[in-house]
């Protein structure tokens, strides 16, 4: 088995494994932000999930290229099911406490970085390179169908069998992506030229002075991690915002919504590919999402925020199937695990801060100030309304509008807006074996 069949059957196990995280990991916000009442202790919990990840992202990347893939892969997924493991024990024994979820999900974070850097730098050895369009657009698809499914029988489930039941199914469905990892055979990395033993840490630097070496990628990746910020910061409210005026369950109808709309963008990408100009795809996905973004908040309707959050995610695909196949042929393989974590650890370097400062300033400043007769309701309520979950609606809206302004910028700069045909490609000629 080679090439997409390869690809495919590893991403079938994979889709089970992430189903059961998404499954647990929309289970335990829920709980966590209606157990404690504050959206400080859920944004903190958000920080402590992607945190370590960050940090250690770009030394994860080293040993991704140094190691075996497929050990490294089946130590990760392990990993991840030993943490779940230990959530659900201290659950089941009334044990659980705010830090133990902050310690636990810091310590999934650090193997789900390894999972995701391991894989994306994987599917190149896989894939020849003229299927790489067509094999990101199928994980595309896979994480709608996920988003759609997992969030809507989370909420049901937590309205049922329980967060402990929840739990139990996340460990099993690990079973699934262990099990095609250890039956698959998975191509080995291509020694880099002139091989030298080197430490861990020269490799990271080696792989920042080769993104600088690229023009317009160092530049569009900062301005892109501005846009991170801003998704993030709106990723960090929008549970909230639902949760003001809505049940659990109907939280995570909106989400499985929006997965339809990956679903549907992800098939789309399958079949179109995408622009030629990549650059295009990317920056115009953008800015439609981030106009997408004033209007979302702006009505309290479950109709219209589930129509929007449709839109959004199925444009999405666009920008991510554009951008992850661009790094793939721009990227030289040996470089793929150091380049795609450091990609990755600064791009969402912006996570903790978003969800801090979207958690502050929804509790401290928007929040009290879009209540009736305060200094914000009185400017913005004709259009946001006043009073509970109105700040948050706020707050979503002036995030948007920033990220208008950060993809004009990054329009505005030669050296980003034709890094996709400026750059020539390093693995043009790669072909699965």
């Amino acid at each position: 088995m080679s090439g997409l069949k390869l690809f495919y059957f590893i991403l079938f196990g994979q889709s089970i494994s992430l189903l059961g995280s998404s499954l647990t990991g929309f289970a335990l916000g829920v709980w966590v932000y209606q157990t404690s009442e504050s959206v400080m202790e859920f944004t903190l919990i958000l920080v402590a999930s992607t945190l370590p990840g960050i940090v250690l992202g770009p030394f994860i990347g080293s040993w991704v290229d140094r190691l075996n893939r497929k050990s490294l892969l089946v130590g990760a997924q392990a990993g991840s099911a030993l943490i779940i493991m230990g959530l659900a024990f201290l659950y089941y024994y009334d044990l659980l406490r705010f830090w133990h979820i902050a310690v636990i999900v810091s310590l999934g974070s650090v193997f789900a970085t390894m999972l995701q850097v391991g894989f994306t730098s994987t599917v190149t050895l896989m894939v020849p390179t003229e299927d790489l369009n067509k094999a990101n657009a199928a994980l595309g698809m896979v994480l709608g169908l996920v988003q759609l499914a997992g969030p809507f029988l989370a909420g049901k489930a937590l309205d049922t069998i329980g967060i402990s039941t929840i739990l139990l199914i996340d460990i099993v469905s690990f079973s699934f992506g262990l099990g095609t990892l250890l039956l698959a055979s998975l191509p080995s990395t291509p020694a880099k030229p002139a091989d030298t033993q080197t430490s861990v840490w020269e490799e990271v630097k080696e792989a920042y002075r080769f993104l600088k070496s690229k023009p317009g990628v160092l530049g569009g990746l900062y301005l892109f991690t501005l846009i991170w910020f801003n998704v993030s910061a709106v990723q960090a409210l929008i549970t909230p915002l639902v949760l003001s005026y809505a049940s659990p369950s109907e939280a995570g109808l909106i989400m499985s919504v929006a997965g339809v709309g990956a679903l549907l963008g992800g098939a789309v990408m399958m079949g179109w590919k995408g622009p030629e100009r990549r650059m295009y795809g990317i920056l115009g996905a953008a800015l439609a999402i981030a106009f997408i973004l004033v209007l979302l908040p702006v009505y309290s309707s479950l109709v219209w925020i589930g129509f929007w959050a449709f839109v959004i995610m199925a444009l999405a695909p666009v920008a991510t199937v554009c951008s992850q196949t661009l790094w793939q042929r721009k990227v030289p393989v040996h470089f793929h695990g150091r380049a795609f974590s450091l990609r990755n650890t600064i791009m969402k370097a912006a996570q903790p801060a978003a969800f801090l400062s979207a958690g502050f300033l929804y509790q401290s400043v928007f929040e009290p100030l879009m209540k009736e007769g305060a200094l914000l309701a009185n400017i913005f309520g004709p259009i946001w309304g006043i009073g509970e979950g109105r700040g948050i609606a706020l707050l979503i809206s002036l995030f948007g509008i920033l990220s208008i302004v950060i993809v004009l910028m990054a329009w505005s700069i030669r050296a980003i807006r034709t890094a996709d045909t400026a750059l020539p490609d390093e693995n043009i000629s790669r072909a699965a074996t």
